[in-house]
């Protein structure tokens, strides 16, 4: 199994360091390959994450729901990440599907938002190959939980 864990991060495109998740120590942005710009460049390391970044207050809380493990045997669309610039769901929106079982969170395949419909992720092209993570249920928790306090309490 993989690592997970949040902790304070300056990314490329921000001034200061802010709340990530990181996977196996390295920052999702860094973690994650593959999303592309309209001229085949790969960006990931651009984006920030969607949980605090996010301006309109549905979206943000939509994107701290979602990563909210939801029932076992369930399976959901999170986005992650967000383009730094517009700070919103209709630019660039890295998602993963997330499922869980009993004892893990699987962080299954990531792609790009095609769609966006009042915030929701309605169509992803995925990425190809594909990445996979899982982590016990109770770590992913924890740095879920890290991440909001960090983001809450510390990053300003």
């Amino acid at each position: 199994m993989n690592t997970i864990d949040a902790g304070m991060h300056k990314s490329r495109t921000a001034s200061s360091p802010h709340p990530v998740l990181r996977i196996d120590g390295v920052p999702l942005e860094q973690w994650i390959k593959g999303v592309k710009d309209v001229a085949g460049d790969d960006m990931t390391d651009y984006l920030v994450p969607a949980q605090g970044w996010l301006i309109d207050q549905a979206d943000y809380d939509n994107a701290w729901h979602l990563l909210g493990p939801q029932s076992e045997g369930s399976a959901t669309v999170v986005p992650v990440l967000v383009c730094a610039d517009d700070m919103d769901m209709n630019c660039t929106v890295v998602v993963v599907e997330q499922t869980v079982n009993a004892d893990a969170v699987a962080w299954e395949r990531f792609g790009q938002a095609v769609d966006v419909r009042h915030g929701i992720v309605t169509s992803v092209k995925w990425i190809t190959p594909h990445q996979k993570a899982a982590f016990p249920l109770s770590s992913f928790r924890a740095a879920a939980a890290e991440m909001k306090r960090l983001t809450d309490e510390v990053w300003t």
